[in-house]
């Protein structure tokens, strides 16, 4: 599993990069900080800004060392798998018939990685969601200013909208107490199923599902689909709740469950979701739901 945690100076980014510790260390995902430095020049610069350089020991860079040693922090250092170790001499064979004694380390069982780019915020962390392949990207917001970014960006509905991947928008006031997990029956993908199981063993949360019927005469066809998820998740000792509703009462249903923890929507390709949500919707949820949103894919 590859998760990208894309991150800026402000505090909900810390309260990320701890969310997402906790699920590294269920998971040993291979996981990578991303700050992006704005190409804008703030107001309070002045007009010779414009021609100074990017400094490698400015705000971002400092506070990203800072979100590698919290992210760290989290792991014993004999358990952890991103720590390189077992430094030492070892006889490496150069060519055919000859060997040489190097000082070597071995690597580290996973990847991790803090890094920068410059750029537009949401441009910058797409491309670097795909040229990484990443399969899950966690970004906090500031939930007081209807879930923006630094300088009142709406960078995470946007990156919502646009990932080709799975997203995460962690919300700091919410305590994640209940899971409720929106499934197009007929197209959920494992991984998407996998990746609600850590969020319920991570956060001890109870876990509502819900399916979407056209109309009332399919139904029960919907509940026998369902029958499928139910048993992949009593396998892992979840027992949850299962819900059915009509697709056209999917609007008044997210706004009623939106109060809990955390709203899950599949919206994977031709998700029947996916169809019934148009964007503006789904900023719309990021925007004004009190809990945090994932959008899978």
């Amino acid at each position: 599993m590859r998760i990208l945690v894309a991150v800026d100076q402000n505090p909900y980014s810390a309260h990320t990069v701890g969310e997402v510790a906790k699920l590294a260390a269920n998971t040993w995902a291979n996981v990578s900080l991303l700050g992006v430095q704005s190409k804008r020049v703030p107001k309070n610069e002045g007009s010779d800004a414009k021609t100074r350089s990017w400094k490698t020991d400015g705000p971002l860079p400092n506070v990203l060392s800072a979100y590698r040693d919290n992210f760290l922090s989290y792991f014993k250092e004999e358990d952890c798998p991103y720590t390189e170790r077992e430094f030492g001499y070892k006889m490496i064979e150069l060519r055919k018939g000859l060997w040489e004694e190097l000082y070597v380390c071995k690597s580290a069982k996973k990847n991790f990685r803090a890094l920068i780019r410059i750029g537009n915020p949401v441009k910058e962390i797409l491309a670097e969601a795909k040229e990484e392949e990443t399969d899950l990207i966690v970004l906090g917001c500031d939930t007081s200013q209807g879930c923006s970014w630094e300088n009142n960006m709406a960078v995470p509905q946007k990156v919502a909208n646009d990932a080709a991947c799975s997203v995460l928008v962690a919300k700091k006031e919410k305590k994640v107490e209940r899971i409720v997990c929106c499934l197009d029956h007929d197209r959920v993908s494992q991984q998407s199923l996998e990746m609600i199981n850590q969020l319920v063993t991570l956060h001890s949360a109870k876990l509502t599902i819900v399916g979407f019927a056209e109309s009332e005469g399919i139904k029960t066809r919907v509940e026998k689909k369902l029958d499928n998820v139910l048993r992949y998740y009593h396998e892992r000792d979840i027992e949850p709740w299962i819900e059915i509703a009509e697709l056209s009462s999917l609007d008044t249903f997210i706004a009623q469950e939106a109060q809990w923890g955390l709203m899950a929507l599949w919206m994977g390709k031709m998700s029947i979701l996916e169809k019934a949500l148009p964007k503006s919707k789904v900023k719309k949820l990021i925007k004004g739901s009190e809990s945090s949103v994932l959008i899978l894919r």
